[in-house]
């Protein structure tokens, strides 16, 4: 609805910029269905800074480098994420179409006031960098401005085409590298900011308690909530928790008194606690046997197994057992649904040599961790990796944070925290500011680096592979571009495409 009301205003202005002479000469003209919005702000500052031309021919090689890095990596990204596109399908689940549009406030994930703020830095520094680096080369910049189409789509600077194309080939590489890099460098400096504020500046008088940072049911215990208690015995630490639940030892599901703590005050409250089935895969043995979302499950053996069964307590113990299985082994399942007790028998599928049930499960449908966790967890991408494959996936899973609620930690958790140098309501709005700058010239750097056009990283790759055609004997000019705007068409296409199914799936 947003949309549509903004598309409807949208439409009389751009009819007006495109037939008003009064619009044009302000600086106001149509490119596509978008409103250019040209100043001149910024060009004087784009000559001084680029007269340093030794300087930006360093940074633009160091640029090269960085963007192919960058390069490799958002088509490993996409690669990796088309090959779970199985499991998203099988699970079932999407996002919503919201998620893909990249506006602070329509989009869930991207706060309002700190998006607004870490767009505009990462847009004007990305545009910025162009600019500098197009004086630095002699490429005369014809204006500055902003680019409007239903909303703001984004900063721009305008070289003059007629020299863009009269330059050298690595005058080029340098312009389209650096808007790719210096987002990139920006997001770096900001990481490490925020990274040595928080890991310096935040302290917690519940450093191990078990705490809640999410849900997936109402167990009527809120989120954020700090475990101190429970039955009356104190909880100082997650392993005492976890011990005092496996004390039972016995296949039921209890009740106990947990008492917490809020930023409000102290509760106590009874509660079942248990390993509940939050999601199932679909068309997963575990879907297939008809153990529904929301059991709770009691234990599991081998059918074939005259041991006794294993007692499912908590979800280390679900995943202690499946570890021990093998493809097409057939077990027994003991849960509780609804206050009634259920047995299935389930043949497990084949997940990397290993048994598959196809379900993720949680303590009674929260997500538990303690707050140096949670922090370890939203500043540090290898925290608990130990393997390059571990390091690759924890940076792509940090970059994907913000879609389970960090920033750097839920905003809810904050007040398990205290600063050691400032108020710390005002160091975390600091440190929001800082995340959400971080996190949108990383977004912004990564994704402009897809070899793609027209995205940065499409014309790097045409002008590279120009150049490597030289290298390799085509020398006449007119052959070595038709091939270049094969290679290039096809790989653009072949790229925006994966992109657009991996929206696609994950957001519808």
């Amino acid at each position: 609805m947003v949309l549509l009301i903004l598309f409807i205003i949208y439409v009389p202005i751009y009819i007006y910029v495109r037939k008003s002479e009064k619009a044009h000469e302000a600086g106001f003209v149509t490119w596509g269905p978008t409103i250019m919005i040209k100043t001149k702000w910024g060009l004087g500052m784009m000559d001084r800074i680029g007269s340093h031309r030794k300087l930006w021919n360093v940074f633009g090689a160091f640029s090269l480098f960085v963007s192919f890095l960058l390069m490799v990596t958002i088509v490993a990204i996409l690669a990796i994420d088309i090959s779970l596109l199985p499991e998203v399908i099988a699970s079932g689940t999407s996002m919503g179409i919201e998620y893909a549009l990249a506006i602070p406030g329509l989009n869930p994930m991207l706060p309002l006031v700190y998006g607004i703020i870490g767009l505009i830095i990462a847009m004007v520094v990305h545009e910025l960098a162009h600019g500098i680096q197009s004086r630095a080369n002699d490429v005369k910049v014809k204006s500055s401005g902003i680019l409007y189409g239903v909303v703001p789509l984004g900063a721009f600077v305008e070289p003059d085409e007629e020299d863009v194309e009269k330059s050298s080939r690595k005058a080029k590489l340098h312009l389209y590298a650096a808007g790719i890099t210096t987002n990139f460098v920006m997001a770096l400096v900001l990481f490490t900011v925020m990274f040595a504020s928080i890991n310096f500046c935040v302290t917690s008088d519940y450093e191990d308690n078990p705490a809640i940072y999410a849900e997936a049911y109402d167990i009527g215990i809120p989120v954020s909530s700090i475990i101190t208690m429970v039955d009356g015995n104190s909880i100082d630490d997650y392993s005492e928790f976890t011990s005092y639940l496996k004390a039972n030892g016995t296949p039921q599901l209890d009740s106990y008194d947990v008492t917490y703590r809020t930023e409000d005050g102290t509760y106590t409250k009874s509660v079942e606690l248990g390993v509940y089935v939050t999601t199932l895969v679909k068309n997963s043995p575990a879907h297939e046997s008809g153990i529904p979302i929301g059991s709770y499950l009691l234990s599991m053996k081998p059918t074939s197994s005259s041991e006794p069964a294993t007692v499912i307590q908590i979800p280390t113990d679900f995943s202690e057992f499946m570890g021990s299985t093998a493809p097409g082994e057939s077990i027994d399942v003991l849960y509780s649904y609804e206050g009634a007790e259920h047995t299935k028998t389930v043949v497990l599928g084949d997940k990397d040599g290993v048994g598959f049930f196809g379900a993720s499960v949680s303590l009674s449908g929260m997500s538990i961790t303690t707050p140096e966790i949670l922090l370890d967890t939203g500043t540090n991408p290898f925290y608990g990796r130990s393997t390059i494959t571990e390091y690759a996936l924890g940076i792509i899973s940090f970059i994907g944070a913000p879609f389970n609620g960090f920033s750097p930690v839920p905003e809810s958790c904050i007040w398990w925290y205290d600063c050691t140098i400032m108020d710390a309501d005002v160091f975390w709005i600091l440190m929001y500011i800082i995340y959400w700058t971080f996190w949108l010239n990383l977004v912004l750097g990564v994704s402009n680096a897809l070899p793609a056009v027209p995205f940065d990283g499409g014309y790097l790759f045409r002008d590279g592979i120009d150049w490597i055609l030289e290298k390799c004997g085509v020398y006449e000019v007119d052959k070595r571009q038709n091939l270049v705007n094969v290679f290039t068409n096809f790989t653009s296409y072949m790229m925006l495409f994966a992109m657009l199914l991996v929206l696609v799936v994950i957001v519808l």
